[in-house]
């Protein structure tokens, strides 16, 4: 049998590497612009957690056009849309300028996770799962290691607008090409009949009787939603503490210059790639033969959760090397527990018509707090002259938030009368 189904991870990785590319750019490029412009580090702050606030409030939004409109127009649309808004930061030019592109890149970048979620929960049979997102998931580490590699190349090279045009363009060539080749595996005439009809009889939780449909409301009810999207939020506060604050840290604590903090900045998202999926097949191994809708798959979540919080260390340790090393530690297996958190979260769906808006409201409940962290972490700079704290209280998130998902994500998005009446759930072949 063929395995053309991994074409569609791979596409995925492609996008939400650029999409991350986009993201990453102005963290390269801050210093340089907080120079021209005069911008304090409390401003630096707000400008980095700006396509935030619209990115959040549309995640939602994004995660129910999704399952109307499906996969291939939403990720089409949001990666046109994202791009565009990333070449006008470029050719911005005072503080309102820079917020309103950044406030269109969130509207754009919105659409990327629930439509690319829901794409690899159709594609990808509950055994390979969780190597599914890990390896669409690894471009959140590939995107910040390719961007901050180019944009130090870029800004040195040709001043700071220059990542944000090359940037743009790579996202709409992205876009066009997921439009010309997506379609679900019932459609996809480039599939062979043997392949689809292995993923169609292997994708979904059989259940002796009908599902429960869950809606937004129905699925805040559920304890283990509430779970999914705690955990969520505790990672990506540091993901985004990395993301907006790491080149920053890295060119003013650490005294690097600006191609070693290229260098230096993109290892732990390299690293952190390879760890991460080889991390998610683990987790697809210890998951055979199991009962996936207990929940079984957030002890190896909980255990790279603890692992990574070793970043509180980071600011109490003076050789770089070392201080390298953690942050290698934190980032690859922060990343890990994300992937595993997204399949966790497959596993938990026995409503499939839902995906959308239930991978909606995880990456809600990650970015609400991912909005904090350059928002705090540009505060505690100007207050204390320092990012220890900053440090800390990403390690503390952490260790919360595998408390959270021990206790809380521990049975099927449905309501408890009905997995009464429908009874157990076999195993992932």
């Amino acid at each position: 049998m063929t395995r053309r189904r991994w074409w569609i991870p791979v596409l995925l990785l492609i996008i939400i590497t650029i999409d991350y590319m986009d993201r990453s750019n102005m963290s390269v490029a801050i210093p340089f612009i907080a120079k021209q412009f005069h911008f304090a580090p409390a401003t630096e702050g707000v400008l980095l957690s700006s396509f935030l606030w619209s990115y959040i409030p549309l995640i939602l939004v994004w995660g129910y056009l999704s399952d109307r409109w499906g996969s291939r127009t939403v990720i089409t649309v949001s990666s046109v849309i994202w791009s565009i808004m990333t070449f006008l930061t470029g050719v911005s030019g005072s503080f309102g300028a820079f917020l309103a592109a950044r406030l269109g890149l969130g509207v754009g970048e919105a659409g990327a996770f629930p439509a690319a979620s829901r794409a690899v929960t159709e594609w990808s049979p509950a055994s390979e799962r969780g190597v599914a997102m890990s390896v669409y998931n690894a471009g959140l580490l590939l995107g910040p290691a390719f961007g901050t590699l180019a944009a130090a190349a870029l800004v040195h090279a040709y001043g700071w607008p220059s990542p944000f045009y090359v940037f743009a363009g790579l996202g709409i060539v992205a876009g066009l090409v997921w439009w010309g080749i997506y379609r679900p595996p019932e459609q996809a005439g480039w599939l062979p009949d043997r392949e689809r009809e292995h993923i169609l009889a292997t994708r979904d939780v059989r259940r002796e009787r009908p599902v429960v449909r869950m809606s937004i409301l129905r699925l805040l009810a559920q304890g283990p939603m509430w779970g999914l999207l705690i955990t969520q939020g505790c990672l990506v506060y540091t993901l985004y503490l990395f993301l907006t604050w790491l080149p920053s840290y890295l060119y003013q604590a650490r005294h690097l210059s600006l191609i070693q903090v290229g260098w230096f900045g993109a290892l732990p998202y390299f690293i952190g790639t390879v760890l991460s999926i080889l991390i998610g097949l683990w987790s697809d191994r210890l998951m055979r033969g199991r009962d996936v809708t207990t929940g079984a798959r957030r002890y190896l979540l909980i255990a790279m959760m603890f692992v990574s919080a070793v970043v509180l260390l980071e600011p109490f340790v003076s050789n770089f090397a070392l201080a390298e090393t953690i942050l290698i530690l934190s980032q690859s297996t922060m990343q890990a527990a994300l992937n595993i958190n997204y399949a966790l979260t497959s596993d938990l769906l026995v409503d499939k018509e839902s995906a959308g808006v239930t991978f909606g409201l995880a990456v809600v409940g990650g970015n609400i707090f991912g909005f904090l962290a350059p928002l705090l972490t540009g505060f505690i700079i100007q207050a204390t002259g320092s990012y220890t704290a900053a440090f800390v209280l990403a390690g503390l998130l952490l260790i919360a938030g595998a408390v959270v998902s021990g206790l809380l994500s521990r049975r099927p998005l449905q309501p408890v009368e009905t997995l009464k009446e429908t009874g157990p759930v076999p195993a992932a072949p």
